[in-house]
């Protein structure tokens, strides 16, 4: 049991910029949020035909401080106890600034395709394996090398007005603190595949195939670096916070493993919003590990010293939004769905409406549907969604179990499996392994706030800081061997598709 905080004791402020909405909480020393001390301010990310996704980085600004303007007001007092700020953004996007800092491009977001013949071009002519093992991300469209090359093929004059790409983190910080020189931490680098994980520097390599220097890019920031002193417009906006320290932006999927209290190589963690992702993070200092990430996966960091291991899909709760717009499915449609048997439909679904990631990192992988029939209803289709969502993470397990054999606790946040039991049963059943679902419904949050509550030397060992269970999800024999069936099935048609 936690003991109790007092009203004078410190707080975190944490910011969340996530890529359909931006959250800010504050949250006590236990790792707790304040109740009434928070925000939300939701946005949507233009797309275009051609496989784009990206945002106006001004606009997503604005949404971000008066997001921390609402929760400030809701904070009232209490504010005044903030003592430091941590920020957790989505990895993988970025943007061109030119010399004074103005955006001249979009931002563009880990999801955009439009990068997907530069990635095959750079497949060719480079080592592919090579670079995955020293900077821990396949050459795909996601990453910075295939986007940057793409965009000094596609817009040179708009390309050559560029003076430094950043990540969003770093233009916030620029912005808010009137500085140009503001550092990029190793968490953000480490997922932007041009950097090497091997030697913690940008990677030369391919920097010079993109046709760029190390100084296009934000320095590299030490551990811990923080930055204190808001420029007045923003200080006297936000008085509470105008002197405290703000650590440096960590991404999103690092922030959710140490929120959902995944911390070491024990625990995988399984997140599914809008797309989904599980990890495996650990200390080397602590555990003599330190694989390369293995084909299909990738490895990023938390910091120097801590990284993950893990699996991401561009198909998560999106799958199942999708199909209840396009099918026009009743709002209790997953009730419908209960005393089910899995596969019941004849049907196999490859979840890939916005591209595929792990396993194969695929340039053209589209979602399909087959073993349709006239008798085929609505509720089958998405019964088999569900479903093929559900064995994309019983793979991944199954390719992390030999690099982590002591992983015997899956611990699943996010909110697609918090609003739906059932899926979070498929989970367990595809999977073969309890599911503990997680109480910390906004673990990237509190993740960014004990990880800056560290930094500040408040929690000495983040293992101590635990998450709350809400529910253990058990499987059931017979559905996990009709499962092991409808996998074998779904590798063989996903080979001859990809």
């Amino acid at each position: 049991m936690c003991p109790p905080t007092g009203d004078s004791d410190p707080l975190a402020l944490s910011i969340d910029v996530g890529t359909s909405s931006t959250r800010v909480m504050l949250w006590d020393l236990q790792g707790r949020a304040v109740e009434n001390a928070h925000a939300q301010v939701a946005y949507r990310m233009n797309t275009t035909p051609e496989g784009g996704v990206e945002m106006d980085m001004e606009e997503l600004a604005t949404h971000v401080e008066r997001c921390l303007d609402t929760a400030l007001a809701n904070a009232g007092e209490k504010a005044k106890r903030v003592a430091v700020v941590g920020v957790s953004t989505f990895w993988h996007s970025c943007l061109g600034v030119d010399a004074k800092g103005r955006p001249v491009t979009p931002l563009y977001n880990w999801a955009d395709m439009r990068a997907a013949a530069a990635a095959q071009r750079l497949r060719e002519r480079l080592d592919a394996e090579a670079i995955h093992r020293r900077t821990g991300c396949p050459l795909h469209p996601s990453y910075y090398p295939a986007r940057l090359a793409w965009l000094r093929e596609s817009f040179p004059d708009t390309f050559s007005k560029v003076a430094q790409w950043l990540s969003p983190g770093e233009f916030l910080y620029r912005r808010w603190f009137g500085r140009t020189d503001v550092p990029i931490s190793i968490s953000m680098a480490s997922a932007t595949g041009l950097f090497n994980q091997k030697r913690c520097v940008w990677d030369e390599e391919l920097l010079n195939q993109v046709g760029l220097s190390a100084k296009h890019l934000a320095p590299i920031a030490a551990d811990g670096e923080r930055l204190e002193g808001l420029q007045s417009a923003y200080a006297s906006r936000w008085p509470a916070l105008a002197n405290k320290p703000f650590c440096l932006p960590y991404g999103d999927g690092a922030c959710s493993n140490v929120g959902s209290g995944c911390v070491d190589s024990t625990h995988m963690a399984i997140n599914l919003g809008t797309s989904g992702a599980i990890r495996v993070l650990w200390d080397i200092r602590r555990e003599a590990l330190d694989p390369d990430p293995p084909a299909g996966l990738w490895r990023y960091r938390v910091d120097g010293y801590r990284p993950l291991i893990g699996a991401a899909f561009s198909d998560g709760g999106i799958v199942y939004d999708w199909m209840q717009r396009t099918l026009r499915l009743p709002e209790n449609a997953e009730n419908l769905l209960a005393g089910r048997e899995p596969g019941a439909h004849g049907l196999l679904f490859l979840p890939f409406l916005a591209g595929e990631r792990s396993f194969g990192w695929s340039l053209s992988a589209r979602a399909s549907l087959m073993g349709l029939q006239l008798d085929t209803a609505p509720l089958d289709i998405l019964a088999a969604g569900m479903e093929a969502v559900a064995m994309q993470f019983a793979e991944a397990v199954e390719r992390l179990k030999p690099l982590f054999p002591k992983a015997s606790r899956i611990v699943a946040s996010g909110g697609a499996l918090g609003h739906s039991p059932l899926w979070a049963q498929m989970m367990a059943d595809a999977i073969g392994h309890p599911i503990v679902l997680s109480k910390e419904a906004e673990a990237s949050s509190r993740g960014a706030a004990l990880l800056a509550l560290e930094t500040m030397g408040f929690i000495a060992d983040l293992g101590r800081i635990t998450a709350d269970p809400q529910k253990t999800y058990r499987p059931h024999t017979a559905h996990h061997q009709v499962f092991m069936q409808l996998r074998q099935r779904f590798k063989e048609v996903l080979a001859q598709s990809l």
